[in-house]
């Protein structure tokens, strides 16, 4: 379960000066999950959350829509300004008032205060003219320098990745339920009820179940073409654990271990 909670002020000094924001999450855990896992993932997506509430704000701005303007006329779409806007602002972190664990889930509590018409102003206003049309869609958005470009980049990768991890956790759920009533994993997907096309979504191309639980996901979408396993360890009295493995990028803190 995943609630969130934001209390939006906004300071009028000058238009749209100063924001603050209280924050609650909740996740739960998945079976064989850690505190540590949980109370991370809840992080990752409160941060999440709040830039892309940072980016509405943002986007009431005029001086958003005086670097949108400047964007069409570069042929560059809105979602390209926006993309530009989340990459600068990956710097922008919660800055966390209390954490509370019950054995189950993670409750996380948070504030934040920025300046909107700085953060506005992150991204410059390009400069218009033939020469400065993109021709390369894969290219950093106008003011955007590559590097930060590419930690936006596995930045993404790491949240779609949590999101094909948020459907294979009910998969996972429902075999080591499966586990525990008969001593054996299951050999196939419709053992579990579950008929292999019902996992295909936007993230994940095909799901298979192989042998001692193995559950391997070829992903789709943002991350076609990487693959995702996940599979179960028996570690007697701690229960189930679970790991995984893939070949998404996902930067310094990977929950995963790497696929080769």
């Amino acid at each position: 379960m995943r609630v969130v909670i934001f209390m939006l002020l906004l300071v009028l000094g000058a238009p749209l000066a100063a924001m603050s924001l209280g924050m609650a999450k909740v996740e739960q855990a998945a079976p064989g999950e850690s505190q540590q896992q949980v109370c991370e993932r809840a992080m990752a997506a409160m941060t999440e959350e709040l830039h892309n509430s940072l980016l509405s704000v943002i986007a009431a701005t005029g001086a958003y829509q005086a670097r949108l303007e400047a964007y069409r006329k570069l042929h560059r779409s809105e979602d390209a300004l926006r993309d530009a806007y989340l990459s600068v602002l990956q710097d922008q972190k919660p800055e966390l008032e209390g954490r509370r664990w019950n054995g189950q889930r993670c409750v996380l509590r948070a504030d934040y205060d920025g300046d909107i018409d700085q953060l506005a102003a992150r991204i410059p206003v390009p400069a218009v003219s033939e020469a400065a049309v993109v021709k390369d869609r894969d290219a950093p958005p106008p003011g955007v320098d590559s590097r930060t470009w590419e930690l936006f980049s596995t930045s993404r990768d790491r949240s779609e990745l949590a999101r094909v991890m948020g459907v294979v956790s009910g998969i996972r759920i429902r075999m080591a339920e499966f586990y525990m009533q008969t001593g054996n994993w299951p050999e196939d997907l419709q053992q579990l009820g579950v008929a292999p096309e019902q996992l295909v979504g936007p993230g994940i191309k095909q799901a298979a179940l192989w042998r001692e639980g193995m559950l391997k996901v070829d992903l789709a979408g943002r991350l076609a073409g990487h693959h995702l396993n996940t599979w179960p360890v028996d570690s007697g009295v701690r229960g189930i654990e679970w790991k995984c493995s893939t070949d998404v990028e996902q930067g310094p803190q990977p929950f995963c271990e790497p696929l080769h």
